[in-house]
């Protein structure tokens, strides 16, 4: 029996009585609401209070008994007390809160079409009601809800109006699982691909998995491991361009272009310069071979942070013959290319999640599921970069140009290749 001497009325004309709580032994919540009005709007209670199950038969004939009495000429007039009473335990992975009362009282006012106690619910608010919507299985109800009401383009413009600060990662993780779980693409966007640029506090190898956590804190449908994956490539890509090059310099083939005799000192001292530029950036370490026991370490930090402190290569030069010499005029371009396709403010063609395709082609789509091109070359812009032995056909990749999906599989097969050559252009 709830707690609660008289329920939070939902529907004045209500025929059932949801006895709510959050764990067996934690308060309990009624609410009166109309039977009827939750079966249209969730599937969980279109199920819950069928004739298939005891719930849903117990209701049935208690409200046929109701009517058989004649006590009550209208089912709107029995006391709460008369009306049948269903309990409903663990309403979803939501944030620590000090009540379940006032978030169940919303989620039930917006399956009845109702507004919400708040005006304008701030995102906290609505990443719990997401979470509530999922586990009742009523997201596309409570989608539908929220574009009508435009709460989130309301947040975004109050967003607009103040400073620009970075925002929290469990902000950030909260707007993506509204955009995920309430079909607002421009969230699933943005906010994924933060997550993949600055890095997460959940993806460090000795963090346990907390299934109490918040749902937005392993964010489902396979979006968690798919943003791990893509941060990981990134990375593996930004690391071939500093293996690429100490590579060249290292392979004993001419890379001073002079034809002076001081072109195999130039090289030297690059080489030299270059080692240093990279240890002191905290990019490379020297690690003997011969009794190598280091666990494999990857960069935990901002993306952007770290191509930005890469700029930072000097242009060294052995003498001022060689003032065009060395690394920074031949990484610069490449830099540019990778943070054309990272950078928080691009368009369509990045590594964001694009929720149409994640929806919709996620076979084709996912980097999870993709076969890895075993060679990316890079030619005079991306669009002309030639990509082989990938998953898809000359004639498929014809077919898929221009398109949304087409532009994501581009950019995909360049972070994606086992290998990449860098200077194709230079031949």
């Amino acid at each position: 029996m709830s707690e609660e001497a008289e329920p939070t009325i939902i529907a004045s004309s209500g025929d059932l009585i949801l006895d709510v709580c959050q764990d067996e032994g934690g308060p309990h919540f009624s609410y009166k609401v109309d039977s009827r009005t939750l079966q249209r709007s969730s599937r969980y209670f279109e199920k819950l209070l069928s004739s298939r199950f005891s719930e849903g038969s117990k209701l049935l004939a208690e409200l046929e008994e109701l009517k058989v009495s004649g006590k009550y000429s209208n089912i709107a007039d029995a006391p709460a007390n008369a009306l049948p009473q269903i309990l409903i335990v663990n309403i979803g992975r939501i944030s620590k809160v000090s009540t379940i009362q006032n978030l169940t009282a919303d989620f039930l006012r917006a399956l009845h079409g109702q507004d919400l106690a708040v005006a304008s619910p701030p995102v906290a608010n609505l990443a719990n009601l997401a979470v509530v919507a999922d586990r009742f299985d009523a997201l596309s109800v409570l989608s539908r809800y929220v574009q009508r009401k435009k709460y989130l383009q309301v947040i975004d413009a109050k967003t607009k109006s103040k400073s620009n600060t970075s925002i929290s990662e469990e902000r950030v993780r909260q707007k993506l699982l509204i955009g995920l779980l309430f079909d607002h693409p421009p969230w699933v966007t943005k906010y994924s691909k933060q997550l993949i640029m600055r890095d997460s506090a959940q993806w460090k190898p000795d963090i346990e998995e907390d299934h109490t956590a918040a749902l937005w804190w392993d964010i489902p449908n396979g979006v968690e491991d798919e943003m791990i994956q893509r941060r990981e490539y990134i990375l593996e890509t930004i690391n071939s361009l500093q293996s690429h090059f100490l590579k060249l310099y290292t392979s004993g083939e001419r890379q001073c272009k002079l034809g002076y005799d001081s072109s195999v000192q130039c090289d030297s001292f690059q080489l030299g310069e270059m080692v240093r530029f990279f240890i002191k950036l905290g990019t490379l370490r020297l690690q003997g071979t011969i009794y190598d026991t280091t666990e494999p370490i990857h960069y935990a930090g901002d993306i952007d942070r770290l191509l930005e402190s890469l700029r930072q290569c000097s242009s060294y030069q052995i003498d001022r013959n060689h003032s065009h010499c060395g690394l920074r005029v031949r990484l610069i371009p490449l830099l540019d290319l990778i943070q054309n396709q990272l950078s928080l403010v691009a368009g369509s063609l990045d590594i964001g999640i694009c929720a149409e395709c994640w929806n919709h082609n996620h076979p084709l789509y996912a980097w999870s599921l993709a076969k890895r091109p075993v060679l990316w070359i890079q030619s005079k812009a991306l669009t002309g970069s030639r990509t082989l032995a990938s998953s898809f056909t000359e004639k498929e990749h014809k077919r898929l140009s221009g398109s949304c999906l087409g532009g994501h599989i581009l950019v995909r097969e360049m972070f994606m290749a086992v290998e990449r050559d860098w200077t194709a252009r230079d031949a």
